[in-house]
């Protein structure tokens, strides 16, 4: 009970932080001589990956390749679709992001079950024993929920996951549609970045906020639901 009240206090906390420094962002360059355009034209030379030379199809190759070693490799798939919303914009961005989020968790997933089995079991004993609790049963739906929340390492969710007992299609594809509200909305920020439109910046942290409410919502009613049935 305590550990529940204090993940909510954690997901308010986090809400209230993304909308304060929405809000404050948003003010600071209404009241100011501050140029988004120039900042955002400094973040998109630091994060183009592409080559501009280079044909649509040829681009969102090497970016999902490169950003699905990225994601196996432990960086934020929040960061993943900031990528791929500054290069591609938001839909083709999004897309790009989902696909080497889902790649990436598939990479880990087997490298974890099929080769680190054994020195991941003596490493994390701990996780290990939660989350295949939590996962034995309704994997699908769980993951799910765990993908719709904002905090926790998913590169360490996606080795301890595969080091239990899980399946791997209900895992994958479980995390396929939990990534989905995060890439979105991530991917339009990365746009709103592209493009100096504070319009969708402000859009992506109240999407932020909405997808957050819902994943603890679904999240306690869950739990509800297995305390019933229990």
């Amino acid at each position: 009970m305590i550990i529940n009240r204090l993940a909510n206090k954690r997901n308010i906390l986090i809400s209230a932080t993304i909308v304060i420094i929405t809000v404050a962002l948003y003010w600071f360059s209404q009241q100011s001589n501050f140029s988004f355009s120039q900042l955002s034209e400094q973040i998109i030379t630091a994060l183009t990956l592409t080559n501009p030379e280079s044909h649509l199809f040829a681009n969102i190759a090497l970016l999902l390749v490169i950003l699905s070693l990225a994601t196996a490799c432990a960086l934020p798939r929040q960061i993943a679709a900031l990528i791929a919303g500054i290069n591609f914009g938001a839909t083709i961005g999004a897309i790009t992001a989902l696909s080497a989020a889902t790649i990436g968790c598939i990479i880990t997933f087997s490298v974890s079950r099929f080769l680190l089995s054994e020195r991941i079991t003596a490493r994390y004993p701990t996780q290990l024993a939660k989350l295949s609790a939590f996962l034995c049963q309704q994997t699908f739906i769980k993951t799910v929920i765990i993908r719709l929340l904002p905090a926790g390492s998913n590169f360490l969710t996606n080795i301890v996951a595969g080091v239990s007992k899980v399946s791997m299609k209900s895992y994958v594809s479980g995390s396929f549609i939990g990534f989905i509200p995060q890439m979105v909305i991530f991917s339009l920020a990365g746009s709103g970045i592209r493009l100096g439109a504070q319009t969708e910046m402000l859009a992506s942290g109240i999407l932020f906020l909405i997808a957050l409410i819902l994943s603890a919502y679904l999240y306690r009613q869950h739990k509800q639901s297995s305390v019933e049935t229990a």
